[in-house]
């Protein structure tokens, strides 16, 4: 795959898998007692492997909220925050052990995945066929869903060459065992960008077809794929390509669907008591006893430990973002304004719920307005339609005395645009969203120039060294 220290270490997850049959795997059998013939043994089991592609999702070093720490810090939202090395400071080194454990993490959650869809396939039949497209849906998702990170984080945005033909990562698709796992075959370069686009979008495709459109329970709502989290997803998919049609669309049947909706105040997707709600469309899912306990949670590093502080954004002009918005009065500590980026400082209390913190993936405020990013961005002059689901997300939160915006509100298209990103901005700050958006429209962070070598991360040093098919990013 990458270089035989890192496959020692990712094969071992196919027995990791079989074991984190639920997010406690206090309760289960250490790993060495488990087979891939007992994981997959009969439908029960299948069931609990499926569930275990979550438990390996939670991933500290990634999508248990590292990843989308890793993309907010370089953005124009936050302090420098130096507990993340180079990294927090966009001064990384090819070396650099936190680089290497993210890269590692987002590949070992995407064994899970591989492992899953490799041997359910060998079993097929065991389930339902209704059930085990249901899993292959999953399985597909979390693929996806772990490639749209890794490809943000590791190589420049998809429009940086006209045909996305500029290194991506590398395109595992199966999970290699410790028989195979050495095999100079394995030793695989980058795939292009437009090859990891390609991927995600078939895998997303193949999901929605077979996923449910929502679950029993409210859990299960919420922390397992859905049709609508692959819809969102892969609408977001469409307005990194500058598919703004398809990204309309795509959202479009999300809301047409009727089955989410938004909460009554922006903090509703954010508290404990209601993180599994018709706002929050999928979030990697977390209890007591997962990473909130850990110094990789988003709680810990934003407002526990105090590691982020998010002056940048309390900054942005009142004229933008008053003083009586509710993402400020009820996101922010403190809500002032702060007199500059280091005093007094600020954070944001998205994730104060640190004992039971979910990881946002895909909420329904993302949802409304990638649609109107891809009216906004497909019609002549300036989309109605658009408008009304800025609105949507818009006046939930601000002020009172602020009217609504009209088609007059906006000289053409371009403003019209502009709002739906600052919008963007506004709602969905630390969630992973910032930084990408101002690499997609070819902007500069504050941080970093929009196609800087120093935008993406190294290729961790490790992995170049042991294969010599694996291309370094510039300036590394």
């Amino acid at each position: 795959m990458f270089h035989n220290s890192t496959l020692r270490r990712l094969t071992l997850c196919g027995l990791l898998l079989t074991a984190a049959t639920s997010c406690d795997v206090l309760t289960q059998d250490v790993p060495t007692a488990l087979t891939k013939e007992d994981a997959f043994a009969n439908a029960t089991k299948i069931q609990q492997t499926a569930i275990g592609m979550y438990d390996q999702l939670q991933n500290a070093e990634f999508l248990g909220g590292r990843a989308l720490i890793y993309s907010d810090i370089r953005s124009d939202d936050t302090n420098p925050a130096s507990f993340f090395g180079n990294i927090g400071t966009l001064n990384p080194l090819a070396g650099d052990g936190t680089v290497l454990l993210a890269w590692t993490g987002g590949y070992r959650s995407l064994y899970g995945a591989n492992f899953f869809l490799q041997e359910i396939a060998k079993n097929s039949g065991k389930v339902p066929a209704a059930l085990e497209a249901n899993y292959i849906g999953e399985a597909k998702f979390i693929r996806a869903l772990i490639y749209f990170h890794l490809v943000n984080l590791w190589a420049q945005p998809y429009n940086f060459t006209p045909d996305a033909s500029h290194p991506g990562v590398v395109l595992q698709l199966t999970a290699p065992d410790a028989g195979t796992a050495f095999d100079d075959s394995q030793s695989k370069p980058r795939a292009t960008v437009k090859q990891v686009y390609t991927q995600m979008e078939t895998d997303l495709t193949d999901a929605i077809a077979a996923l449910p459109e929502t679950y029993a329970t409210d859990f299960e709502k919420t922390g397992r794929a859905t049709k609508d989290a692959a819809r969102t997803l892969l609408s977001r998919i469409y307005l990194y390509e500058g598919r703004y049609a398809d990204a309309a669309a795509m959202a479009g049947t999300v809301i047409s669907g009727g089955r989410h909706s938004l909460g009554a105040s922006p903090a509703v997707p954010f508290t404990a008591a209601t993180f599994n709600n018709p706002e929050s469309i999928f979030s990697v899912a977390m209890n007591v006893n997962d990473n909130p306990n850990t110094n990789n949670a988003l709680g810990q590093h934003y407002l526990k430990r105090a590691d982020i502080s998010v002056n940048p954004y309390a900054l942005i002009p009142l004229s933008q973002f008053p003083l009586a918005d509710r993402r400020r009065t009820l996101l922010l500590l403190p809500t002032a304004v702060p007199a500059s980026t280091t005093s007094p400082l600020i954070f944001t209390q998205k994730y104060k719920e640190a004992s039971a913190d979910y990881v946002p993936i895909a909420r329904y405020a993302e949802t409304l307005l990638n649609r109107a990013e891809g009216l906004a961005q497909t019609a002549t002059g300036v989309s109605p339609e658009a408008i009304t689901l800025l609105n949507q997300v818009r006046d939930r939160s601000k002020p009172a005395t602020s009217a609504s915006y009209t088609v007059a509100d906006f000289a053409d298209k371009n403003a019209l645009i502009e709002a739906i990103l600052l919008e963007r901005r506004l709602e969905l700050a630390f969630e992973g969203h910032r930084y990408y958006d101002l690499m997609r429209y070819k902007r500069n962070s504050s941080r970093v120039n929009y196609g800087a070598d120093r935008a993406i991360l190294p290729i961790p040093l490790v992995d170049i060294q042991q294969n010599s098919r694996l291309v370094q990013n510039p300036g590394y």
